[in-house]
């Protein structure tokens, strides 16, 4: 699955004559790696080990320049909005015990061929799924139990 780059950070900022700080590309590195779908607040805690002087304002802004933009989706999950740097379009799974969001491939849950407009007449663009359950490490302890 294609993730966020500095590439895409790169095009973004030239298109809207950004500034590339050492502050967004520390944002955009984190989010690259990570695997955990972080919140704000854990981009925020990432990026100041690097960058100490970095403000909540500055993260928050950049995240939000980055889902306008379409490079960054972002996931509410019990009451957090979580960032995806994910661009292909998937669902994902939720663990209901250790809160753990994972990447789930679309092709597990294709769209339904030909339907554009749901029962209510409202027309679909886009959807995901959450998938809930007990990822692997969570089950397995539950199995040993």
């Amino acid at each position: 699955m294609r993730r966020l780059t500095q590439q895409d950070l790169d095009q973004l900022a030239r298109s809207r004559g950004l500034n590339l700080t050492p502050q967004r590309r520390a944002i955009v590195d984190f989010l690259h790696s990570a695997s955990n779908h972080p919140s704000a607040e854990e981009v925020f805690a990432e990026v100041n080990r690097r960058f100490p002087m970095t403000s909540r304002a500055t993260v928050y802004n950049t995240l939000n320049l980055l889902k306008a933009a379409g490079l960054l989706h972002e996931v509410f999950e019990d009451g957090v909005s979580r960032f995806d740097p994910v661009l292909d379009p998937h669902h994902h799974f939720v663990c209901r015990a250790c809160g753990k969001v994972e990447d789930v491939d679309r092709e597990i849950m294709p769209a339904p061929a030909g339907r554009k407009l749901l029962p209510g007449k409202q027309r679909v663009e886009t959807y995901e799924v959450t998938f809930r359950g007990l990822c692997a490490a969570c089950g397995g302890r539950a199995e040993q139990q």
